[in-house]
């Protein structure tokens, strides 16, 4: 190792830099907020409040990781030992599929609540949410133990100091490369598929019927926004950040050849998949409209109001 300065000359230490403090600027206080109003003003008393407030935790845990991160790539070293290390990047990957999965199960709610409002039922309910909510905070958890362990600070060669998030060997670059391909698939792929699906299935559902009541058409119109913005957030945040981490692991790995800036890819989705943290309460915001009537209600009851106007209705027209 030398005695030479790190050199942070390089663009994505001033990016990193903004991009963080934007999310720690934004998305502290908006899932701060979220997670109280979700909790302590509306109780989570429905099926979509309790997705949403895990979901809004996710995030805030995710938040609070982004202080030594701003001063990790303002200053081009990690001074903070290995732990601090090993959390930050962790929480990164836990808020990343989580929030996947919590997307989903609002997207497939609101399509169990549109398309089988009557026979879903058994399945939209307060305990039901809950224990999906709790295996999917159990699953990432185990998944995240292997990404934790690939992930510690180590001592920079070019410079005094330390780094995190980089620097690793071609035997971690491909033991990190087999953990991603796995999380991607049942964390990025399934769950995208099941977005999309539900968004066209409810979109088409809704188009066919007639409305009745001005009523019943902002209902909804304030449906679709909520489907259009999970899968805006879910394609623009997730989607290319792990085609970018696929190309940028084959070519680390030799497997890829090519004069494509792999790394700048890389660099810019990560920035993309970051602001998930802080796009997240746009979701909140249409659920809420869609819910606020029925906010004093208890179970499936206020998922079921819109959904079971939309049902009489199809089977009027």
């Amino acid at each position: 190792m030398t005695n030479a300065t790190c050199n942070i000359t390089h663009y994505r230490y001033p990016l990193f830099t903004a991009t963080y403090s934007a999310v720690l600027a934004l998305g502290l206080p908006l899932n701060t907020l979220s997670l109280w109003l979700l909790l302590c003003r509306l109780g989570a008393r429905s099926v979509p409040l309790i997705y949403m407030a895990n979901l809004a935790l996710s995030d805030l845990l995710f938040t609070l990781s982004m202080p030594l991160r701003i001063l990790y790539f303002a200053r081009g070293t990690w001074p903070y030992g290995q732990l601090a290390c090993i959390v930050s990047g962790t929480l990164f990957f836990v808020n990343l599929y989580s929030s996947s999965f919590f997307i989903m199960f609002i997207s497939v709610d609101r399509f169990l609540a549109v398309v089988y409002p009557l026979r879903s039922r058994p399945l939209r309910r307060i305990g039901v949410a809950w224990t999906a909510c709790a295996a999917v905070w159990v699953v990432i958890g185990a998944m995240a133990v292997p990404v934790a362990l690939n992930h510690s600070a180590k001592q920079n060669q070019k410079c005094v100091g330390w780094r995190c998030f980089k620097g690793y060997t071609q035997d971690e670059w491909r033991f990190g490369f087999n953990i991603f391909c796995v999380a991607a698939v049942v964390g990025n792929v399934i769950p995208f598929a099941v977005i999309v699906g539900c968004t066209v299935v409810v979109v088409l559902k809704l188009r066919v019927q007639k409305a009745s009541s001005s009523s019943s058409s902002l209902d909804k119109s304030r449906m679709v926004w909520l489907l259009a913005i999970n899968l805006l957030i879910y394609t623009v945040c997730f989607i290319p950040f792990h085609v970018a981490i696929v190309l940028y692991r084959l070519y680390k790995l030799h497997i890829l050849q090519s004069q494509f800036a792999f790394f700048d890819f890389h660099i810019g989705t990560t920035c993309l998949a970051s602001a998930n943290s802080f796009l997240d309460p746009l979701i909140y915001y249409f659920s809420s409209k869609i819910l606020k009537r029925g906010r004093g209600n208890t179970g499936t009851r206020s998922n079921d109001s819109t959904a079971w106007r939309v049902k009489r209705e199809g089977e009027r027209s």
